[in-house]
């Protein structure tokens, strides 16, 4: 096992790192504060980045950053939702009785429900849209049932809509004017650049308890032109990697190792 041959206390390179260790590359840094930003004035906010750049990680971060007195999270990540299945999700999460009531007499519940949060319990509903890509167009133009609170007078919810690419290449079509003048916050994830890379394996394998210097600095160059810039990609290379130079009793892992181990993850 790599992680015992190299002298790891644990696998800093799984998916499910702790919050508090997290790697506050240049990405992480902005959109957090665009958050932090967005819980406070609420309204919509939009979270934009290729698969495995990190956008899910930011939000499990986020969502145990806050105070649960002070906020209420729903998270859901649909995969083929309809817009009353999307519905009905929304007033599972609100502990609304759903039974066989129609799409408007639950839409109608949903706004009562988060009026009532607010304005009584005093704590504000974040709504966290993970893969929202998969939304359909359907649910997206009906989006305004997150919003439209007294005549439009007023912001009860914050909603973050977090995607691939096409996503935002959906919203930039006309029929969703409305919704696209209610973003607040666009950004876009862009992935690591080569000295984070260096960074970012340098930080976790200190973690572990291990010293930096296991990987060359051919190797950490490797790295960062095979990663292409994801957290996960780079995860998958290192771990791979570290496999191989157990295997091969190698206590260096060089630029050979790393396109070793790019072979075995590529498909």
């Amino acid at each position: 096992m790599y992680l015992s041959y190299y002298g790891m206390k644990c696998n800093p390179f799984d998916k499910n790192i702790s919050t508090k260790d997290a790697f506050e590359s240049e990405d992480f840094a902005n959109a957090i504060s665009r958050l932090n930003y967005l819980k406070e004035v609420k309204g919509l906010g939009l979270i934009i980045g290729s698969p495995g750049l990190g956008k899910t990680f930011l939000l499990r971060y986020f969502n145990e950053s806050l105070n649960k007195d002070l906020y209420k999270v729903i998270y859901i990540s649909p995969t083929s939702l309809s817009l009353f299945d999307f519905y009905k999700t929304i007033g599972r999460e609100l502990n609304i009785e759903i039974g066989n009531c129609y799409k408007t007499d639950l839409y109608q519940n949903i706004q009562n429900a988060i009026i009532r949060m607010v304005d009584e319990q005093r704590v504000s509903p974040i709504f966290l849209i993970d893969d929202a890509h998969n939304l359909t167009r359907e649910t997206l133009k009906e989006f305004k049932i997150l919003f439209d609170f007294k005549m439009d007078s007023m912001n009860y919810t914050t909603v973050i809509l977090v995607g691939h690419p096409l996503l935002k290449t959906e919203l930039s079509k006309n029929i969703y004017e409305t919704l696209k003048q209610r973003i607040i916050v666009n950004y876009k994830f862009n992935g690591l650049s080569r000295d984070e890379v260096k960074e970012y394996v340098k930080s976790r394998l200190e973690i572990s308890g291990v010293t930096p210097e296991i990987f060359t600095p051919d190797a950490l160059n490797a790295l960062y032109s095979c990663s292409k810039s994801s957290p996960r990609r780079l995860n998958g290379l290192v771990i791979s990697s570290l496999m191989i130079g157990s295997q091969k009793n190698s206590l260096k892992i060089d630029s050979e190792i790393i396109m070793l181990a790019k072979e075995e993850i590529d498909i």
